[in-house]
């Protein structure tokens, strides 16, 4: 028999095949032949009911999505209802599927991910985010309430709870503007740090509220904001817009913020502060390889990079008067590092033969990768790569000559250069093209894996003066999409360390004039030439011209197959073409012989210390807090800054080195000493990663004061005095 359906609200679709019936005339015209129907309205369904009723002939009532609608979500008004179901598509929708989060769905398609009932810091991100982006209408906001409601009854007592009682555009922004520092340390709202990348018109907003603290704080917003956990990529915008400030009020800016901001700048942001604020001429070159490449990093190329920008002649002569002090110290301790490996890059590489049991390494040997553009690579990777950790920023030496064709084969065999003929590679070679993921699909745990890559040398080599630049930074990005594509895809079970390194660095300056004639019978590339000199070395097996502006040097006591010829000035040799050569290598200035070892770790966590904060002094006078930490963790931290309480005069900062593995002690001067009756029992320490990254952590401090009597305030009280 023909199905009749009631539709009492009148607003049921009508189903393929079925006759829709509007009126008495329509009814009685085929109530009885045989017609698939769907009567319409209130009295109508109220007549056929009954008139079916007493055929003993079967109807069914259809409840309309919009009458769904209104039962499950009583709040919404007839019109409301009616709205949001032709939205929803009623026609292919039963009752028993209606939900606030199908409903959302059907609405929202683009967005599943948001309405799954799964609360989570991310999930809260992504809701806050949706939220700030859109103006739900008032019959969709009745569908947001009791979804919202859901979550937060699942969200439970979870930090980010608060953020699903958010109901509005306006409510979004001021949650969101807390959870980005926006809102004081003092915000109740703290859920860690925010787990999305921001949209634009959302990130240029933050941009100017930053800059409005920036500017009411005379630049000191940066430092105060370090103690909050900002995502690095977030806090690289921060100090990129905090650059920017000091750039155009440089009277605020001092060395010690310099120092907080260059570990987020790129290298052009750098030379704009320096600029304002050149760096101090360096000290003279300490003795121990630790201090030397310390010295190198905070001093001599702070200092070579302004000089090289700047054009001054004098400051010109002294970065001579160091290079040359580098490289007959260089020279000199040479030798003694092939006895004793630990210094020079292609020994790092035995040790990760050594050490890499339990996963899986891949040392990527980027060709001529100087350090100011490793730096800049080193803060990119972990904003853009999220799942990657900065482990460990350290620098070695790059073996003798540096130059690629013997330097390059010596990392990959761990041997000097002499060796790298008869010596097989430590691990599996990949080449240059493509990304490594095919071949590292297949890897193990043990597995040692070199990925050589001829940028950013080419770039460097062969791009002209106005694309140079340009080049460089997008044949890096190039390497942090391959390194992302490689985190994200290889099986999670897998343990992962990436090594980022170099066969050796570049002389910071663009203009190198081709000046050195090339000796008959020897062979020449950059600033160095090898061949048979056919002259005799004392015991230092190497020889300084300052009238020629060359160092002679003795291939088989420096492990080298032939005698070398090395520029001493910034000249390079001719070769087969006159004019400049742009940022060459091949010499032994500090910048082409010092390369970075960079270490990442795949879902590294963070480490836990153990702290003790001890310490003494005199009431408002000056005392001494004694810094223990046991750091049982691979990552080499710092310590930035030590406070007592939430007040600046209890804070003291600096760069306290927590290298890995190791307990280390450090002493801070702290003045004023907290009295008796404000002694705090809590240290805040404000830690810093390679990467980065900051985190704050709490312990207990046992300190005391020390005085020369006890002022008992309850007996002076007692005496009214």
């Amino acid at each position: 028999m023909s199905e009749v359906l009631l539709d009492r609200q009148g607003d049921l679709p009508v189903p393929p095949g079925v006759h829709e019936i509007d009126s008495e005339v329509e009814f009685l015209r085929h109530a009885t032949d045989g017609t698939p129907l769907l009567i319409r309205g209130e009295r109508l369904c109220a007549w056929a009911e009954a008139f079916y009723r007493l055929r003993e002939r079967p109807f069914r009532h259809q409840e309309s999505l919009s009458a769904v609608l209104q039962r499950i979500f009583p709040a919404l008004t007839e019109n409301q209802a009616k709205s949001l179901a032709q939205r929803v598509g009623q026609s292919t929708v039963s009752p028993e599927q209606v939900s606030a989060e199908f409903v959302l769905r059907r609405c929202y398609p683009s967005e599943v991910a948001l309405w799954q009932l799964a609360p989570s810091s991310e999930h809260a991100a992504r809701w806050l985010e949706w939220l700030y982006s859109h103006e739900p209408d008032a019959a969709e906001n009745v569908v947001l309430r009791a979804f919202t409601d859901l979550l937060a009854r699942e969200a439970g007592q979870s930090p980010e709870a608060v953020a699903y009682n958010a109901r509005n555009r306006e409510q979004a922004k001021q949650l969101l503007h807390g959870w980005l520092g926006l809102g004081g340390h003092d915000s109740t709202f703290a859920p860690g740090e925010f787990p999305l990348i921001l949209p634009d018109d959302l990130l240029d907003e933050i941009k100017d509220e930053w800059m409005k603290r920036l500017i009411a704080s005379e630049g000191r917003y940066f430092e105060q904001m370090l103690s909050f956990p900002l995502p690095i990529g977030l806090r690289r915008e921060l100090a990129e817009c905090t650059a920017q400030f000091y750039v155009h009020n440089s009277r605020h800016l001092t060395r010690t913020t310099l120092w907080d901001l260059q570990l987020y700048l790129s290298s052009e942001a750098i030379i704009a502060l320096e600029r304002v604020l050149p760096p101090l001429e360096p000290s003279p070159l300490p003795k121990a390889e630790a201090g030397v490449l310390d010295w190198f990093l905070s001093e001599y190329l702070p200092y070579r990079r302004w000089q090289a920008n700047s054009g001054e002649e004098r400051a010109a002569e002294l970065v001579h008067g160091f290079a040359h002090t580098f490289v007959r110290w260089f020279l000199e301790r040479y030798p003694l590092w092939l006895l004793e490996p630990e210094w020079i890059s292609f020994q790092h590489s035995v040790q990760l033969l050594d050490s890499a049991n339990d996963f899986v390494t891949l040392c990527v040997i980027l060709d001529g990768l100087p350090v100011w553009d490793a730096q800049d690579l080193a803060s990119a990777i972990p904003a853009k790569v999220k799942r990657l950790d900065l482990e460990q920023r350290s620098y070695c030496f790059a073996p003798v000559p540096t130059v690629t064709q013997f330097a390059k084969e010596a990392l990959l065999k761990g041997v000097p250069p002499i060796h790298t003929a008869e010596s097989s590679p430590l691990g599996i070679i990949l080449p240059d093209e493509g990304s490594p993921l095919q071949r590292l699909l297949g890897a193990q745990p043990g597995d040692l894996i070199f990925w050589r890559v001829s940028q950013p040398d080419n770039a460097y080599h062969f791009e002209g003066e106005a694309k140079r630049e340009r080049q460089v930074r997008a044949e890096l990005e190039s390497i942090i999409l391959a390194l992302k594509e490689v985190v994200e895809k290889l099986p999670a079970n897998l343990e992962l360390c990436i090594v980022i390194t170099s066969d050796h660095g570049r002389l910071y300056n663009p203009k190198s004039p081709r000046s050195l004639p090339v000796p008959s019978g020897m062979e020449a590339h950059g600033r160095v030439a090898w061949g048979d000199l056919q002259r005799d070395f004392d015991e230092d097996g190497f020889v300084l011209d300052i009238d020629a502006r060359q160092i002679a040097v003795h291939g088989q006591r420096f492990r080298m197959t032939k005698d070398m010829l090395i520029a001493l000035g910034e000249e390079s040799f001719q070769g087969d073409r006159g004019g400049y050569e742009p940022f060459p290598h091949g010499g032994l200035f500090p910048e082409e012989a010092i390369v970075p070892w960079f270490v990442f770790r795949r879902d590294s966590q963070r480490p836990n210390l153990d702290i003790v904060v001890r310490g003494s002094g005199e009431a408002e006078a000056a005392g001494t807090l004694v810094v223990t930490i046991t750091n049982p963790s691979q990552i080499a931290l710092e310590c930035i800054a030590v406070s007592l309480s939430h007040h600046s005069a209890a804070q003291t900062r600096g760069q306290w080195a927590i290298p890995p593995l190791e307990k280390s002690v450090f002493d801070l001067r702290l003045a004023p000493w907290p009295t008796k009756s404000d002694l705090p029992s809590q240290a805040t320490l404000l830690v810093r990663q390679p990467s980065g990254v900051t985190f704050t952590v709490e312990t207990e401090a046992l300190l005391e004061v020390m005085s020369l009597y006890d002022r008992d305030d309850t007996l002076l009280k007692d005496l009214e005095l």
